[in-house]
């Protein structure tokens, strides 16, 4: 390998045998006399050396693979729920892509892939490859083997179907030699507005019962004139049941539904959320979030949150309203006002909206920051498979401009 000193060998000599250069050594001297003067048998003899990953076995994983498979990312990353969210796709073996030494069977290097359906240009619909848990051991890196097992998920991804591939990543420069490319998303961040008053439309939040909800919760009271009441039903770090009568997962998708709905159909960019993805996936990644919701008199969930509070910053990572609701604005303002009341609770000196463009996420960030300034997630990276390079243009555009979006809950 480049950078490794020649073995000691190749400059001894040994009695008994002929000085006189091998034909072997006659050849590889006249291409380096010849690779010296000509550039294009340089770069043809190049061509022909193996890549550095080809010592490696490259293939899907096996049920034997899964130990020290688990052993690498625990070494990569400090994702406590990367393994959990990964035991919710039943086919994920034959969609995970190895690197494995052959000499102890070691996995030192993963890519994973798994299929969405996404909101398209024009209301249409995309099949994605959405590329996960990606990693290296360090003792094998700087072998290509990120690039070898890209190739070889994008090839079954354009197999299975696949329009376009899609990732999320903070090193995007490890990706941009496998044509993929960044897309940019609208935030805001800023401090957030004063507290003139508690909140009277919430529910205190000193004791939860065992379904995770306020013991003295009354979701049909109403205090004073506030048509809706919001409820803190979820809180960070706390075990709960996935879902209950209390908070069922069909009333937070129709309100999510409702608001991921574009002129021209669903949201680009956005996951199409299955039943199985509601129970199983949402639960985990907002694990670490707080879930609110906003309640009618009957105690019907006419709106949803989800806050992540963080040491610097509280960011609102989902907002679920309908729009055509006539009680729209009540429940966007009731939402407002308790993330506000949890900023402050938290100490928090930011929040961070990351929201898709809409007249009632404007409203939302209005009611909340304090002299917002905006910014960009850039994380997140589609390539073409199947599709024209113009429906990626399309979707990155259509990011930019705030009307596509990924949420974090759908993160793969």
């Amino acid at each position: 390998m480049s950078g490794e000193q020649q073995p000691g060998w190749r400059h001894r000599r040994h009695p008994g045998r002929s000085c006189a250069p091998s034909p072997a050594r006659t050849v590889r001297r006249v291409a380096r006399r010849r690779s010296s003067r000509d550039p294009t048998f340089a770069i043809a003899s190049r061509q022909h050396r193996p890549e550095p990953w080809t010592a490696m076995h490259l293939r899907t994983a096996t049920p034997d693979d899964v130990p020290s498979l688990y052993a690498l990312w625990g070494r990569a990353f400090d994702a406590p729920l990367m393994v959990p969210v990964y035991e919710t796709d039943d086919g994920r073996l034959d969609r995970t892509h190895v690197a494995v030494e052959p000499d102890d069977g070691r996995v030192v290097g993963s890519v994973y892939w798994t299929p969405r359906e996404l909101g398209g240009p024009d209301g249409s619909a995309l099949r994605a490859g959405g590329v996960a848990n990606v990693a290296t051991a360090p003792e094998a890196r700087g072998r290509g083997l990120v690039r070898a097992l890209l190739a070889r998920a994008v090839e079954q991804m354009e197999q299975d179907g696949a329009d376009v591939a899609l990732l999320f990543t903070g090193t995007p420069d490890v990706y941009r030699s496998s044509s993929f490319e960044t897309f940019d998303v609208p935030l805001l961040r800023g401090a957030p507005r004063p507290v003139d008053e508690p909140d009277p439309g919430h529910d205190d939040l000193d004791d939860l019962d065992d379904d995770g909800l306020p013991t003295g919760a009354a979701p049909s009271d109403l205090v004073g004139d506030a048509p809706v009441r919001t409820r803190t039903d979820r809180l960070p770090d706390v075990p709960w049941p996935a879902w209950s009568v209390a908070l069922r997962w069909e009333q937070l998708a129709a309100l999510h539904d409702a608001f991921d709905t574009v002129a021209d159909g669903p949201r680009p960019l956005a996951v199409r959320r299955t039943a199985e993805h509601w129970e199983r996936r949402i639960p985990l990644w907002y694990s670490g979030a707080e879930v609110l919701t906003a309640r009618a008199a009957d105690g019907k969930v006419v709106g949803y949150l989800a806050l992540e509070p963080e040491p610097d910053v509280l960011k609102v990572r989902e907002l679920g309203v309908d729009p055509a609701s006539v009680r729209a604005h009540d429940v966007v303002d009731a939402l407002a006002r308790i993330t506000l009341h949890r900023a402050h609770l938290h100490g928090s000196p930011a929040v961070e909206v990351r929201l898709p463009a809409h007249a009632l996420t404007d409203r939302f960030a209005a009611a909340v920051l304090d002299a917002p300034v905006a910014a960009t997630d850039t994380t997140g990276m589609l390539r073409p498979v199947r599709a024209a390079a113009d429906v990626v243009a399309h979707l990155r555009d259509a990011a930019a401009a705030g009307v596509g979006f990924h949420w974090p809950g759908d993160y793969l």
